[in-house]
């Protein structure tokens, strides 16, 4: 089998059962689910903070509330979620501070984009890779398991059912990312009403972007694994592992071992060092977000696809 075979028809026609076959299947509808009440769990976790702290400006300020007030709240609360998510450890330097104290990066997100929204899209960048196992461990080990894909071999060949699966898988990703992030941009467009229309639903398309850029190399693997192994179960645990484990290894290696700064390297494995990238404030670093998150996924696919060519169904 050579990807010579791949056939469009054959491609859109898996790849729209494969998302349909999703939407009604309960592990589908349960990824879904799951996807809006993380999504808006972290949501509410960085949007609270500022309305406990609207209040109190109102409590202290009840002839009204300057919108340099609310704003400067805004990046209070947005802060430390950057700060955490970007790397940067110590605190990041408020809308007015000296122009060489201040980072580029946290101050592009804190103030030429709505703040919040750039917290809440760092904190989805960073759980993805999480969800994305459990929404994609199953797209070839349950068939392979029962031999029903033998009967698709019939009409079609290896090639059109590996890849047509995967769009497929990518393309539900994107259908529960675009519905996560139109929740948050509508609830924020409301709420945070000295944010423009145009601005909140600009930065929020370029994190439906950026989330489903993520995703492709990250499906892909789990896609070469579910490929690999019979049993979705076992998938399951397989993908689990393989993702966590990078960056759970540098982190527990790093806490033990003062010196051992090369094991941060490990994270390389998988787009871990280089997604946040996505929303880097130079295009150079978003080009190469991008183009890690490509680069990834080809591998992927190649190595998965290899495998699922020349193994018994």
């Amino acid at each position: 089998m050579s990807l010579k075979d791949l056939n469009r028809r054959h491609l859109t026609l898996i790849g729209l059962y494969s998302t349909r076959y999703a939407v009604r299947g309960g592990a589908g509808l349960v990824f879904l689910l799951l996807v809006m009440v993380v999504g808006l769990l972290v949501a509410n976790a960085v949007i609270q903070p500022f309305e406990l702290a609207e209040r109190e400006l109102k409590k202290d300020n009840p002839e009204g509330i300057e919108k340099e007030q609310l704003i400067e709240a805004l990046v209070d609360v947005a802060k430390p979620f950057v700060a955490w998510a970007i790397g940067e450890r110590e605190s990041v330097p408020l809308p007015g501070a000296d122009d060489d104290q201040e980072d580029p990066w946290a101050s592009y997100l804190l103030e030429e984009r709505p703040a919040l929204l750039s917290a809440v899209l760092l904190i989805l960048l960073f759980m993805l890779p999480f969800l994305s196992v459990l929404g994609s461990f199953n797209q070839y080990s349950g068939d392979v398991g029962t031999r029903g894909i033998r009967f698709q071999l019939l009409r079609t060949e290896r090639a059109n059912i590996y890849f047509g699966r995967y769009l497929g898988t990518v393309f539900y990703f994107s259908l529960a990312l675009a519905l996560l992030l139109f929740t948050i941009v509508l609830y924020m467009g409301f709420k945070l009403e000295f944010y423009g229309w145009g601005e909140l639903i600009g930065w929020g398309f370029w994190g439906w972007v950026s989330l489903s850029l993520l995703a492709v190399p990250y499906v892909a693997v789990c896609g070469w694994i579910s490929g690999a192994i019979d049993s979705p179960f076992a998938a399951l645990v397989v993908c689990g592992l393989v993702v966590i484990g990078p960056p759970l290894f540098a982190l527990t290696a790093g806490l033990k071992w003062e010196h051992a700064h090369y094991v941060a390297y490990v994270k390389y494995l998988l787009p871990w060092a280089t997604q946040n990238y996505l929303l880097h404030h130079s295009n150079l670093y978003v080009l190469l977000g991008v183009g890690a998150c490509l680069g990834y996924a080809a591998v992927f696919l190649g190595l998965g696809y290899r495998h699922f060519a020349k193994r018994d169904l």
